[in-house]
């Protein structure tokens, strides 16, 4: 059975890495602030896409399962490469698309996702955001493949799996699970989205892991008895009511763990 993590290791932020692509809905902004520090030496994350939660702990032992064949396969693909083949990917001219590359399909992948933010699919060409360069290092350039490339070595001991939450194979582990999956009502716009959720379902799964559990949600989530968390910022400068359930609210409080956020956290910060 996996050990509890060291107590000074708890209730601090870890710097981890940054993110290797952007996603709808991602929480690498928001974990230091606003979600407890893993428990356990072993992060699930069951709705993995940019696994925000997860790059802020990259030393812990992390597995990630997707449905979303795409989204698998750019980890995969991350997991594999060698920092030299990211700094080789080609820049996107803007009269290009990424099948004009002569790289692979899912290299094509990782760089449609960054031809905008805080999207759920890569595109094939740049968005108007991109073209306007007010961030050029916010897009596919040097400075991300430069990022990327420095963090690859980082993550090869992370597991990758393509299925969904209900075949995530580690059920019998004690492990902190990051649950966040399509919001019950805003989760629509992933190619896997809320509609083919049965929440029911899925309460009663997220209730049943071994371990520390967190489940993200959106305000008027009901299938878990869920508490208010922050007013957030999104990437398209939306709010975004965010609230959260956790399996230990049912033990004996912790300090370190389920402390309300703080008021300057309420306030929001920009999601990734």
């Amino acid at each position: 059975m996996p050990r509890k993590s060291k107590k000074k290791s708890q209730g601090k932020a870890h710097a981890g890495l940054r993110p290797f692509f952007g996603y709808y809905g991602g929480k690498w902004r928001d974990t230091p602030r606003l979600y407890p520090s893993p428990e356990f030496g072993r992060i699930v994350e069951p709705f993995a896409g940019s696994a925000g939660y997860a790059l802020r702990y990259p030393d812990r032992r992390i597995t990630l399962c997707e449905i979303d064949p795409v989204v698998a396969g750019v980890w995969r693909y991350l997991i594999r490469v060698k920092p030299s083949e990211i700094l080789r990917i080609p820049d996107l001219e803007t009269d290009q698309t990424v099948d004009d590359l002569k790289i692979c399909e899912e290299a094509q992948w990782l760089v449609g996702f960054w031809l905008n933010r805080g999207v759920s699919r890569p595109r094939k060409s740049a968005s108007d955001w991109m073209r306007s360069e007010i961030r050029p290092g916010s897009f596919w350039g040097a400075r991300v493949k430069s990022t990327i490339a420095s963090q690859v070595d980082s993550i090869r001991h992370w597991v990758v799996r393509n299925c969904s939450y209900t075949d995530c194979r580690d059920f019998r582990r004690e492990a902190t699970w990051f649950i966040d999956p399509p919001y019950q009502a805003a989760g629509q716009h992933y190619k896997f989205g809320s509609g083919a959720v049965n929440y029911e379902d899925l309460a009663a799964w997220c209730r049943s892991r071994n371990g520390q559990v967190i489940v993200c949600e959106n305000e008027g989530a009901s299938w878990l008895p869920f508490r208010e968390l922050s007013d957030t910022k999104t990437t398209r400068k939306r709010r975004s009511k965010e609230v959260y359930w956790l399996s230990n609210w049912n033990r004996k409080p912790k300090a370190t763990n389920v402390a309300p956020p703080s008021a300057s956290a309420r306030r929001g910060v920009e999601q990734s």
